[in-house]
């Protein structure tokens, strides 16, 4: 009987360790808390008009980790948006999200963008790359290409991924923010 019991155990710890081996590969896309960023030394006083990015990507996978597809649960397109305006507002600035350009038209600074690369690629067990270009057009200027690489190391196991992402947000839109808010 006691056998028969150790035996229901050892398989419903199985069946638990083969679930969570399947669990979603969906990842949630944050951004770094603004405790967490260096103290902002001028705040500027921009109107800004920010238009939500159009995600060129041709796919919505960010990548591949086990042989399961990476996937966000949300639009990779607002959630670049919002970190920028996040960014923008944490400097001073303040700023209009649109959907369409012609309802930021009376804006001094207008702001538009596209994503065309985001990957997450493991490295190892507790080792993720993760790479993001961007380019950014202020007032229908040339737009300019920034780009970020993020390696993070952690726990294995342990949830690398979504730091990641917002570590590699904030190092791609941190160089362009002053060149947004020198427009004004």
């Amino acid at each position: 009987m006691f056998r028969a019991h150790r035996s229901l155990v050892f398989i419903l710890c199985a069946v638990l360790l083969t679930i969570s081996g399947c669990a979603s590969s969906k990842v949630l896309l944050r951004y770094v808390p603004a405790n967490e960023l260096p103290a902002v030394q001028t705040q500027h006083n921009a109107n800004v008009g920010l238009v939500q990015f159009t995600d060129a990507r041709s796919t919505l996978i960010l990548g591949i980790d086990n042989g399961k597809e990476i996937t966000p649960v949300t639009n990779v397109a607002a959630w670049v948006t919002r970190g920028l305006e996040n960014e923008l507002v944490r400097q001073g600035a303040t700023v209009k999200y649109v959907l369409t350009p012609n309802q930021i038209a009376s804006f001094p600074t207008r702001v538009t963008g596209t994503i065309s690369q985001l990957k997450i690629t493991p490295l190892s067990v507790a080792e993720y790359r993760g790479e993001m270009t961007l380019s950014i057009a202020v007032n229908n200027g040339l737009p300019t290409t920034y780009k970020a690489t993020v390696i993070k190391q952690g726990v294995p196991y342990t949830n690398i991924i979504e730091p990641l992402l917002a570590e590699l947000l904030q190092e791609a839109i941190t160089p362009a923010v002053p060149i947004i808010l020198a427009e004004k």
